[in-house]
């Protein structure tokens, strides 16, 4: 049972951060507010403002369907050399092209539906990307999981696979600045048009920037932990700190003013999973 949550929660942080990450890309991209007004599909899809909230927060109940699925796959897909790939491909065939339903993308969508074909196509970029970044994700971290030594940290590769780390440590931390942000969103009774604040570029580059100086204090913090000199406690304190400062001071600068409890409440969520990711993957020998 233990095994089982850890890979859960595992497949749950790689979902929500790569539905997260290609969905605001592909999104601005691609214009999807735009798309979703077109005659037929708006007949189809909510319009994108009427379900982001939701849908962002729904994100980890499909991520554990998706690690029941697999677990009974995960160690055919661990010992095979390109398990990743066999992962992906399982994606493709049953979840993108060949769904049991008329699913955009998919070839009964294609025949028995009344979206265009180029709407079958537009989607594309996203899904497979997605799809291919939770495979290579999720695989390379089983594996790196099962394999771990103290020696990585010492070479030269070292370098770049602690580099990584602290960059994957860091973006499971911005699921917390995500969900913090919706709970102040409905908890608050403000005016905020969550459409508009979501598609501002100063509000995504706040996020961005706190995103940054995670993975700088990630990689730092990471060789502290494993040398004994600093505890997990401090690790949290020190994580929710910094996440508050930078919020504040860039709300302060690119806003004109701030609220400091707001940021306190907004960083202690990302605080908590760096500290427990690092307790998780940064295992001392």
């Amino acid at each position: 049972m233990k095994a089982f949550t850890q890979f859960a929660i595992k497949v749950i942080l790689v979902h929500c951060v790569t539905y997260i990450g290609m969905g605001m890309i592909m999104s601005n991209l691609l214009d999807y507010r735009e798309l979703f007004q077109q005659e037929v599909i708006r007949d189809f899809m909510l319009p994108l403002d009427a379900h982001t909230p939701f849908a962002i927060l729904f994100q980890p109940v499909r991520g554990l369907l998706f690690a029941i699925a697999l677990w009974p796959l995960r160690e055919l897909l661990l010992q095979k050399k390109h398990g990743w790939l066999i992962l992906w491909s399982i994606f493709l065939v049953f979840g993108i092209f060949s769904t049991t339903a008329a699913a955009p993308s998919s070839i009964e969508g294609i025949l028995y539906s009344k979206i265009p074909a180029w709407y079958h196509l537009v989607g594309l970029p996203e899904i497979m990307l997605q799809t291919l970044f939770f495979s290579l994700l999720l695989i390379w971290w089983e594996k790196r999981q099962s394999v771990h030594s103290e020696s990585q940290h010492n070479t030269s590769a070292g370098f770049f696979s602690n580099l990584f780390m602290a960059v994957v440590v860091s973006s499971f931390a911005y699921i917390g600045y995500a969900v913090g942000s919706l709970t102040i969103f409905f908890l608050t009774p403000t005016d905020i048009d969550f459409g508009s604040a979501a598609g501002d570029i100063k509000t995504q580059l706040m996020f961005v920037v706190a995103f940054i100086f995670n993975v700088i204090y990630v990689f730092y913090i990471s060789k502290q932990w494993l040398g004994n000199k600093i505890s997990l406690a401090m690790i949290f304190v020190f994580a929710w700190i910094l996440d508050s400062i930078v919020i504040f001071l860039y709300q302060l600068i690119f806003f004109g003013s701030s609220s400091l409890m707001t940021t306190i409440l907004i960083g202690f969520l990302p605080a908590v999973i760096i500290a427990l990711s690092i307790r998780q993957n940064y295992k001392k020998v």
